[in-house]
């Protein structure tokens, strides 16, 4: 059987398309470490900074309030002690007694407002945290798929996500197909002139320790830290 010039070009035609097709349509992953990304981010390490800072004036707040409580307590003690005074006059215990029972009703408010403070500041970090970190998550991944995209990529993978069974989602990836690197530098290119330390300046630093617990009368209550 004969086969014409013309359908010889045809079927050649019709292959070149089909194989341009099957190229057009292979997909191009490519990979990237979100969280090493947002834990190397100026922009986080910057508010990390400043949040240690918030953190530290809270807690020094919150020891301070501890420590009007401690002398509080310990000033019920000496009223307590007062009543029961053997060589004090029955004016006198009574008049401890009233004392004393008014600075347990002022304990009582106080170590509610600290707790609450404590639970306050704990709530208000928490919120603080999660707002920074999504809105950090969409300004990085976007640089991310900015940058996928450049590459022709179809599909970018976060190698970092976790599944419900606690392991990696992706297992493996080749090196050579991670733009984690790239996204770094890109976002490093943003990143302003560092003001210098002023001379002599101590690095600040969380109080160390547990504050102490407070026991009042009539609470059962434990002291809550921010």
């Amino acid at each position: 059987m004969k086969i014409s010039i013309p359908s010889l070009l045809a079927i050649g035609a019709f292959g070149s398309a089909a194989l341009l097709a099957h190229a057009q349509s292979e997909p191009k992953i490519l990979t990237v470490d979100m969280a090493k990304l947002y834990e190397n981010d100026y922009e986080t390490q910057d508010y990390m900074t400043k949040l240690h800072g918030d953190e530290n004036s809270a807690q020094q707040q919150y020891d301070q309030m501890t420590k009007d409580l401690t002398a509080l307590k310990a000033q019920y003690d000496e009223l307590s002690e007062q009543t029961k005074d053997p060589t004090a006059t029955a004016d006198a215990k009574a008049k401890s007694a009233a004392d004393a029972q008014k600075t347990v009703q002022e304990l009582q408010q106080k170590l509610g407002e600290r707790n609450q403070f404590g639970t306050q500041v704990q709530r208000e970090f928490q919120q603080r945290i999660q707002s920074f970190h999504d809105m950090m998550m969409d300004k990085i991944g976007q640089k991310a798929a900015d940058i996928a995209k450049g590459h022709g990529a179809t599909l970018l993978l976060d190698k970092s996500a976790i599944s419900v069974l606690g392991a990696h989602t992706i297992i493996y990836s080749d090196p050579s197909y991670e733009i984690t690197d790239e996204v770094m530098a890109a976002i490093n290119k943003d990143r302003p002139a560092m003001p210098m330390p002023a001379p002599g300046a101590p690095p600040s630093s969380a109080p160390a320790g547990s504050p102490p617990a407070i026991t009042v009368p009539g609470v059962t209550t434990p002291p809550a830290s921010p």
